[in-house]
């Protein structure tokens, strides 16, 4: 199943290829874009597949938000948090990016074509930062989260579990200086547990839309503040120690200080690719993992 607009096909350093994206360490060779990717302030809602309701109120009540405010809504297109971000934004009237997992001649999750297509009609765009026939794997999702990350001015953290791709995220906004804000929960709510992890490492708490607002800049104007703030410098705690997972215990016996390749290191561990990737995902938001070069992975201490 396809969707039915054709991408422009930009490549790295030509006309129209988003700048945003060379703060990675390695963008894209080409992106796949489909819509406009225009200059209003950009604002990334990222969390859960399986959301508990008041946080998909929530979600909706702040993309309405953004969108009064002249902002534009980019999440992952996934279902969960993303779809809610996605569709509250096109119910507003506002314009929304989706960043793919996959290259732009997949549909991934196929229940999403509909709203993709709403998105481009819409006046937002779809983002595919893979080649045209790339299929969704766990890496894809972490390289996906940076181009998002590196798209957006503000990260937000509505719900997330540990492990989590929204935890992935906003490592991501940590790593490229972007403001990362996480919605608070009750410390017995355990699909929150990542939130509460993100505030730890600094994230600031988002606790009031109004208060969240003038601190991000939007006016009450219905139009936002087009100049970006240079990134606030934030220091990061060390983690409290935790008991780590079976998984994770395992692809720590086999990572060294010298990078390896993912299928090498799942070959060494024995770990089935998802479980591998749930692994790296939270030991590299723990600092204790670090990739680089694309695929590869190693400790961040001996």
């Amino acid at each position: 199943m396809r969707v039915s607009f054709p991408p422009k096909i930009l490549a790295l350093r030509e006309p129209g290829y988003p700048r945003r994206l060379l703060e990675l360490e390695k963008p894209p060779e080409t992106i796949a874009v489909a819509g406009e990717l225009t200059s209003e302030r950009t604002f990334a809602i990222v969390g859960t597949r399986k959301p508990a309701a008041d946080a998909v109120a929530f979600t909706r009540q702040l993309a309405q938000c953004i969108v009064r405010h002249g902002g534009i809504v980019v999440s992952g297109g996934a279902v969960g948090i993303d779809t809610a971000a996605h569709e509250a934004t096109l119910d507003a009237g506002g314009k929304t990016w989706a960043i793919a997992a996959t290259g732009h001649r997949q549909v991934f999750p196929a229940e999403n074509a509909a709203l993709f297509e709403r998105i481009v009609t819409g006046g937002g765009a779809m983002i595919w930062p893979f080649p045209p026939n790339k299929k969704a794997d766990p890496l894809s999702f972490f390289s996906r989260n940076g181009v998002l990350v590196a798209l957006s001015d503000v990260v937000v953290v509505v719900q997330a579990a540990i492990p989590s791709g929204a935890l992935n995220a906003a490592a991501w906004g940590r790593k490229l200086g972007r403001p990362i804000w996480a919605v608070c929960s009750p410390p017995w709510a355990s699909g929150f547990a990542g939130c509460a992890l993100v505030l730890e490492r600094g994230a600031r708490p988002l606790t009031s839309l109004g208060a969240w607002l003038r601190a991000v800049g939007l006016t009450h104007a219905g139009k936002s503040v087009r100049t970006r703030s240079a990134p606030t410098s934030m220091t990061f705690p060390p983690l409290p120690p935790r008991n780590t997972t079976p998984h994770e215990r395992a692809l720590l016996d086999v990572l060294s200080m010298t990078a390896q390749h993912i299928d090498e290191i799942a070959a060494k561990s024995g770990l089935c690719m998802a479980a591998l990737a749930t692994a790296l995902l939270t030991l590299a938001l723990e600092d204790v993992v670090v990739e680089g070069p694309d695929g590869f992975f190693r400790r961040a201490f001996g």
